[in-house]
């Protein structure tokens, strides 16, 4: 067992739902901060879904949140989240120049 320590990082498309993390196989993660910059200069909307694997159910971690301006928010706020093998995380933003930067930990069952 392993420990891999990662960073991720995209800048989707407007309104439109991004996969941005899927769990490898025979991994878990430890998703640690999920930094949101809004470098438009205009408050935007985001928000921030995980899907169990196999499953096209979505479970909000935010929704519909209002980020004001060249400003930035942590989704987790400190409380770390635990994705299984296959689960996946996906983010989206109302408006384009929403930048999401994900810090995390995958753990290598092997």
């Amino acid at each position: 067992m392993a420990n891999k320590y990662l960073r991720k990082n995209v800048i989707p498309s407007a309104a439109t739902e991004t996969e941005f993390y899927v769990v490898p196989a025979a991994n878990t993660a430890i998703l640690r901060s999920l930094r949101v910059t809004n470098a438009n200069a205009t408050r935007t909307t985001i928000t921030v879904s995980q899907y169990d694997s196999g499953s096209a159910t979505e479970h909000f971690l935010l929704k519909s949140y209002p980020l004001p301006p060249n400003t930035t928010f942590d989704v987790f706020n400190g409380v770390p989240c635990v994705l299984l093998e296959g689960d996946e995380l996906a983010v989206e933003s109302l408006l384009s120049d929403c930048h999401f930067y994900l810090s995390y930990v995958e753990v290598d069952r092997n």
